[in-house]
């Protein structure tokens, strides 16, 4: 029973995508912010990274969960219509804690740029969402949402999100 408590809330909101150009503005950010900085492995990892067909890189609400890089997620739902959903294996590869700061996870309570890698090809609904093409979230208010989660978890944060609803609904 615990482990349905600490997971129903473990998802992460996305509202857009960077483009090839707003993957470089994401950088270029990055870079200037660490000019006097101590610049990490992370910070390294992400601005030697090139993106592949199978990674995209996204901008997200405050986080819920707290997942360490590598980790094995694989569940995409629509945030307001979440019965609409795709299992498809995937694993976070880069965090950007605040948008600019290179981390080795998410951390609960902050927004987030991350990448992540698809093991085949990324599902259609990703591109659904906004696409950024500048560092800045320009994302409409209104826009489609997407959750993010571990696939074992879906079943639960569906539950919580539909308990959640009819509340609201009184």
């Amino acid at each position: 029973m615990e482990d349905h408590i600490q997971t129903k809330d473990e998802f992460i909101v996305i509202d857009g995508y960077f483009s090839g150009n707003g993957i470089k503005s994401v950088k270029d950010v990055v870079e200037k912010r660490f000019e006097n900085r101590l610049k990490t492995d992370f910070y390294n990892d992400f601005i030697n990274w090139s993106k592949a067909e199978n990674e995209i890189l996204l901008g997200t609400f405050r986080a819920s969960a707290a997942w360490p890089l590598l980790t094995d997620l694989g569940c995409i739902f629509d945030f307001r219509n979440p019965e609409k959903f795709v299992y498809q294996e995937f694993k976070l590869v880069h965090s950007l804690v605040n948008g600019w700061i290179p981390a080795e996870s998410t951390s609960i309570g902050n927004n987030h740029v991350i990448a992540v890698r698809f093991e085949r090809q990324i599902p259609k609904m990703l591109h659904e969402l906004y696409e950024e093409n500048e560092y800045h979230p320009k994302a409409p208010r209104g826009c489609l949402q997407l959750g993010i989660c571990r696939k074992k978890d879906f079943s639960i944060i569906l539950e919580n999100i539909r308990k959640n609803r009819l509340k609201s609904d009184y």
